[in-house]
């Protein structure tokens, strides 16, 4: 097996099949497997796997819901392939995604391979003949230090930027051997923590400029990650992702004066961040205005209380 497809599922019934069906027609036909983790569902998807006749399909059960972190996380310790995949149940991929990614590995062997993505609302591509980068990219170590240096300070390069874990192909002893899983507690930004913690570690990357990838925006439709944020105290999220950001700089070995700027642009960045994302919930109508109105107060009073960031 060289590539492991990793699916988080809570009640995704109604896209399981298209998803299945989009990775059967992928052109690359052996060497990969599909790991549906279904994150305490109340939906049976018993008939649909039976009828997805394939031998490189499994299914893991967790109890009871616990949140994409935790899916994914034992969607890792089940794979079996020399790279994993994370995508979600209601995206899609190019008949030719995991090719090309694996294609790439034999120009050299690279950690970490990702593409650009389409953003699909009502059936348009937002992204159309827009692209994170100019022109195909290699990131050496010192560019993907760099890159996590402008992170905090560029929010422009969108969620399959070179932060994040959907669309990517990554080389799965990295995750193993330095034991690299997503942050079990957090159901926001929980993607771009797995990434701060993985990079550190990856050599050197690539970025293929073709949109392989196509993330779409259900509008409409409750998000998790907003139920959650109503249900959490704010300043503990925001200070585990400092946390995170913090541990791996001086892991790179950065000056403790340039790590401590960084942590600070860090905390003003992620608390703008997390006000944008209730903000981009109310124009995609997955909250109420008036709730999220009420939703973004709470945040502000949080973030301006903390004794840190005043």
């Amino acid at each position: 097996i060289l590539v492991s497809v990793i699916i988080p599922i809570f009640n995704g019934k109604k896209y399981l099949e298209d998803c299945l069906n989009n990775l059967k027609k992928q052109n690359f036909k052996k060497g990969f497997e599909i790991i549906l983790v279904n994150d305490g569902s109340t939906e049976s998807y018993d008939q649909i796997i039976t009828n997805f006749n394939t031998l490189n399909l499994k299914i893991y059960h967790l109890e009871k819901n616990s949140g994409q972190s935790v899916a994914r996380n034992l969607g890792i310790k089940k794979s079996k392939g020399k790279y994993v995949f994370f995508m979600d149940v209601d995206d899609i991929i190019s008949e030719n995604s995991l090719d090309t990614l694996v294609s790439t590995t034999k120009e050299f062997d690279y950690d970490y391979i990702f593409t650009d993505f389409q953003r699909i609302e009502n059936s348009q591509n937002l992204r159309k003949e827009k692209y994170n980068y100019s022109s195909e990219k290699i990131f050496s170590k010192n560019d993907i230090i760099e890159s996590m240096k402008r992170e905090l300070y560029d929010p422009t390069l969108g969620h399959l930027g070179l932060f994040g874990c959907n669309g990517r192909l990554i080389k799965r002893e990295i995750l193993i051997q330095n034991n690299i899983f997503f942050e079990e507690k957090m159901r926001w930004m929980e993607d771009k923590i797995f990434g701060w913690d993985l990079l550190k570690h990856v050599n050197k990357a690539k970025y293929l400029r073709v949109q392989l990838y196509s993330y779409y925006v259900n509008l409409n439709v409750k998000s998790a990650v907003i139920d959650s944020l109503k249900r959490s105290d704010i300043m503990p999220l925001l200070k585990t992702i400092c946390f995170h950001v913090k541990k791996n700089f001086l892991f790179l070995k950065l000056p403790e004066k340039e790590v401590d700027k960084l942590l600070d642009q860090a905390l003003i960045f992620f608390s703008i961040q997390i006000l944008v994302s209730v903000s981009r919930s109310i124009a995609l109508k997955k909250i109420s205005l008036s709730e999220g109105s009420s939703l973004r107060k709470k945040i502000i009073r949080e973030i301006l209380n903390d004794t840190e960031v005043k």
